[in-house]
């Protein structure tokens, strides 16, 4: 707790604090569990800062947007670790990724194949990796007679080499549910194999594996989900490609607030702090009534610490609307201005999905732990400037 103290009186606040060594002893232990026919792939979107720490890891990465393909390039990662996914690509997104020779590009469509084969004609070429995606009964991949048409035209093209099928249909799943899809995507693809009489071995599979945020216990170490999940495949003939965000990135992030008022209208508490729900965002927190796992920082040390009163406390952010409520109840210790507050697990989603525009409000710095160091990876950028026309 004195390193997030002084780090926030260093930096400022609010802040995230990623820990390197958390994020790949956790890496590590995915691996461990899971069994020799998986692949573990990290959806960058889950936390792209984490990027450049893991570009030298054994780990494929998922990137669905040109602007992550950016991340990526800007970090040095390795093309050939690059699975190419989204929904919205271009003819020119194709043509960049092809030209890049990035591992594999996903094909969400027929028109994202058209776009392929226009990339093979039209530039110079060489073996080129793709998964088709199959639709889960959303917006995402294609039905399966248009999986049969693009497998079809794929074939006359000797340097696309058809890697496996892509298949995701949601995340913070249950066991049950992942075990029918397991099943019925394997079936699949053996009869998919069999009916166009093609060789492929690998199914890129996002389990959605679930991650309890409102477990009081640190969860950096628990695999349960990564386990069942491996009973399932274990046993099974195809490689499995595993993407994951949240279950890889989530418990090596700390946030880091301050306390800028305490007030009570005589029924409750309230504490304002200097992030709030724009910056926090635990999957299923439901409005603050659910508590995540977070400490209170004293930043001055009290007269008598024997006398510190336990406070029910409303946890509420700097953002004008009545919605921006963090925590409904959290016991705090005599809570002061100035006091800090860490937030643990949020290592996942909350640095990129807040509503970080809305009141113009700076983005919280982003600073990154590799054993005893300390780096900047973002400052406190003003927002206005985006808010406000550029010719001012």
């Amino acid at each position: 707790m004195e390193m997030l103290k002084n780090l926030a009186q260093q930096y400022g606040t609010p802040f995230y604090l990623f820990d390197s060594d958390s994020l790949k002893k956790r890496i590590e232990g995915i691996k461990k569990t899971f069994s020799s026919n998986t692949i573990l792939c990290y959806a960058i979107k889950a936390n792209p800062f984490l990027v450049k720490t893991l570009k030298d890891q054994d780990l494929l990465f998922e990137v669905c947007s040109p602007g992550e393909l950016s991340i990526c390039e800007k970090a040095g990662l390795d093309p050939s670790k690059i699975v190419f996914s989204g929904v919205c690509k271009t003819q020119e997104d194709v043509n960049r990724a092809y030209s890049l020779k990035v591992k594999t590009i996903t094909l969400e469509s027929p028109l994202h194949c058209t776009y392929l084969l226009n990339a093979t004609k039209n530039l110079p070429e060489h073996e080129q990796e793709v998964i088709l995606r199959l639709t889960g009964g959303n917006q995402f991949g294609m039905s399966q007679k248009d999986m049969d048409s693009c497998i079809e035209k794929i074939k006359k093209v000797p340097s696309i080499k058809i890697r496996g099928i892509h298949y995701f249909t949601g995340t913070q799943k249950k066991l049950k549910k992942i075990q029918e899809e397991t099943a019925f995507i394997q079936e699949y693809c053996s009869k998919l194999k069999e009916k166009h009489s093609i060789e492929f071995s690998q199914i890129e599979y996002g389990p959605g594996l679930s991650y309890d945020y409102f477990a009081q216990e640190d969860q950096a170490s628990n695999f349960q989900e990564a386990q069942a999940f491996t009973d399932l495949i274990k046993d099974s003939p195809w490689t499995f490609v595993i993407e994951l965000g949240r279950y890889i990135a989530s418990c090596c992030g700390t946030y880091v607030t301050q306390i800028m008022d305490v007030k009570n209208d005589g029924d409750a508490t309230y504490v304002i702090i200097d992030g709030g729900i724009n910056h926090i965002n635990y999957y299923g927190q439901m409005m603050g009534m659910k508590n995540p796992r977070v400490k209170q920082i004293k930043v001055e040390k009290e007269a008598d610490d024997t006398t510190l009163l336990t406070t029910p406390s409303t946890i509420c952010g700097s953002l004008c609307t009545t919605a921006d409520v963090v925590l409904r109840r959290l016991d705090l210790n005599n809570p002061k201005v100035s006091d800090l507050l860490a937030f643990s697990d949020i290592g996942a989603y909350s640095v990129t999905e807040g509503i970080y525009l809305f009141l113009s409000h700076p983005l919280p710095a982003v600073l990154l732990k590799e054993g005893e160091t300390i780096s900047l990876l973002r400052n406190h950028n003003e927002t206005f400037i985006i808010n406000s026309e550029e010719n001012e």
